[in-house]
């Protein structure tokens, strides 16, 4: 009750107005004058409750936003006809829910849940995605409400509490899961933070082969031996499982040999850096990829001992067959390698721009194949930004700069999740999703100064 009270009663520095004052405002003929009054804290609980009836709907977004409304007015604005004020609403009221239940018996409290389970229920998707947003981490959140918004039909209501929410427990999990409908409920349950064994089994036994990368990219995330067995022997139809896989933090004994007859060269090199690779299981490694080069799948590759001879006879400096390389120079030479490599997929994309053909779809489908050069080319050409410009942001796993690099190409804010997880090597945990819709999660100045920052150019000069 003493929280009711405060809300209704906070003031905040604001000039004193009489009351007088306020009653010939709220009769103004000018709704900037009366939405003034609207945001004020100070003014009495009737001439708000008055003012929820106003013609414009702005005035009454601004009695929906104040936290001195009577609850009586946020209830009768439940109802209205517009969408922006019953949103206003919902994310007050959200914020105010935490400890709410069904039987509140303080009549405040039971007003202010009844009105958050009726905007759980609202007819406007955006409505109802403000409450889980607002909800998701919030640990004594009001149960019902969070059960309700997990089943939503739209992913973008139920995919916030269905990655976050502490409420929902794991059998709460797996009965949804059971009960998913197509609507990407397994993939926000995959990236869930300590995903248990329970949970990874059924995700693992489905379909969805979104929703398995995601669990494989979740290093949080606890894959019995056997389900991870079952994944790799499925994976060679799905090479976006292939980089999750080889970097999982814990692999079982035979997982190395099987993944190295069908991952990507490039991914051979990273099992083969794996420190927990016990002698014999990197053997069975080193036999299967010379398996691959005889069969003239792979180019024969040189023992690092004979490679660092023969730099050394032509005057380039050896490179030391353990560790403590200098990492500038193996960075230069690596994102040299990676820009002769791309330069293909560069001139494809460019030619592609050109005929108006580069177009998201494009993107996303370059991505569902795991072309991970053209889409990197991609980025380049949409945003003018040059290659080695894209591979540095990318480099950095850094969410908001992949994030503003996907703005920064005019691609939709949806696509930017998968990038930042694909091309980014950001953790799903850590990903940053679209807000209201398909927005993107920051505003355009922080994004601007991201790409600055990353790139180290003026974005007046990115294009």
């Amino acid at each position: 009750m003493k929280g009711f009270l405060q809300r209704v009663f906070t003031k905040r520095r604001e000039t004193p107005i009489t009351y007088d004052e306020a009653k010939e405002m709220a009769a103004s003929p000018d709704a900037g004058v009366r939405g003034t009054l609207a945001q004020r804290h100070d003014t009495r609980p009737e001439i708000l409750y008055f003012l929820a009836n106003d013609t414009d709907s702005s005035v009454r977004r601004h009695i929906a936003a104040n936290e001195a409304t009577p609850v009586q007015a946020d209830v009768f604005l439940t109802d209205d006809t517009d969408d922006s004020v019953r949103g206003s609403l919902a994310e007050k009221i959200a914020h105010l829910s935490a400890g709410l239940t069904p039987n509140e018996s303080d009549k405040l409290r039971r007003m202010t849940y009844e009105a958050l389970d009726k905007l759980a229920r609202d007819q406007a998707v955006h409505v109802r995605q403000v409450i889980s947003q607002t909800l998701k981490d919030i640990a004594d959140a009001p149960q019902p409400i969070i059960q309700q918004l997990a089943r939503d039909a739209e992913s973008v209501v139920c995919g916030p509490v269905l990655q976050y929410s502490p409420v929902l427990s794991e059998d709460d999990l797996l009965e949804i899961i059971e009960g998913s409908s197509g609507r990407g409920a397994l993939s926000f349950v995959s990236r869930r933070r300590n995903v248990g064994e329970k949970l990874a089994d059924a995700i693992a036994a489905s379909s969805d082969k979104d929703a398995i990368s995601h669990l494989l990219g979740n290093r949080s995330a606890q894959i019995r031996e056997e389900t991870l067995d079952q994944l790799i022997d499925r994976a060679p139809d799905y090479p976006e499982w292939h980089q999750p896989l080889v970097e999982r933090p814990e692999l079982p004994p035979t997982a190395a040999g099987k993944l190295a007859r069908f991952v990507a060269e490039n991914l051979i090199s990273v099992l083969e850096r794996r420190k927990d690779l016990k002698k014999d299981q990197l053997e069975a490694v080193r036999e299967v990829v010379q398996r691959r080069i005889a069969s003239g799948e792979f180019e024969k590759r040189e023992a690092p001992a004979e490679e660092s001879k023969k730099k050394a006879k032509k005057g380039a400096p050896a490179e030391p067959t353990k560790g403590k390389a200098d990492g500038k120079d193996a960075a230069t030479a690596t994102a040299a390698a990676g820009e002769e490599e791309e330069e293909p997929a560069y001139d494809k994309a460019v030619a592609m721009h050109a005929k108006k053909k580069l177009t998201d779809k494009e993107v996303a489908k370059a991505l569902a194949a795991n072309d991970v050069k053209f889409a990197r080319a991609a980025l380049s050409v949409l945003a003018g930004i040059p290659p080695e410009a894209v591979t540095k942001v990318l480099n950095t796993h850094s969410a908001k700069g992949v994030v503003a690099l996907t703005w920064k190409a005019g691609l939709p804010a949806d696509l930017a999740v998968k990038i930042q997880v694909k091309l980014g090597h950001v953790p799903p945990s850590q990903t940053l999703n679209p807000r209201n819709g398909n927005q993107y999660p920051l505003s355009e100045d922080d994004m601007n100064w991201q790409l600055e920052f990353f790139t180290g150019m003026t974005t007046t000069g990115l294009r």
